[in-house]
């Protein structure tokens, strides 16, 4: 088997990875979203925490995986890697938008600051969701 349809099944399914945590990164980001200062800070912690792992995972899955794969398949998908390049400045802002938050609401190494969360999720969101658009734009000129 050569080594670019052995990249070809990584991108495959690394792709699918990706959309399936996605899923999973939006059902917590709804989860969360729902929550206020009438839920029990245990549970919104234990959702910030596993949100915070689902983002941070996502977030890696597409620039060390999928970008990866694409790029290294540069000629065989020229269209979709031209439109990670024209894009890598919203796929730039977008990390940096969620490390930001999981920098802010990681509770494993200090106190959690919960009075501004829904500003931040708004931010975020808006930023996942450009950031969702545009790869499936770049997915579906694999």
């Amino acid at each position: 088997m050569s080594e670019t349809s052995v990249a070809e099944r990584q991108l495959d399914h690394a792709v699918k990875e990706l959309l399936q945590e996605r899923v999973q990164l939006l059902s917590v980001f709804c989860e969360l979203a729902g929550t206020d200062e009438s839920t029990p800070p245990g549970v919104r912690r234990q959702l910030l925490q596993r949100f915070c792992q689902l983002l941070i995972d996502y977030v890696s899955l597409w620039q060390f995986e999928v970008q990866d794969l694409l790029l290294r398949l540069g000629d065989r998908h020229a269209r979709a890697r031209e439109m990670v390049e024209r894009l890598q400045p919203l796929f730039l802002q977008a990390g940096e938008v969620a490390l930001e938050f999981n920098d802010r609401y990681d509770a494993t190494d200090h106190p959690l600051d919960l009075s501004r969360l829904d500003q931040y999720l708004s931010r975020l969101g808006e930023m996942l969701a450009n950031r969702f658009d545009a790869e499936d734009r770049i997915i579906s000129g694999i």
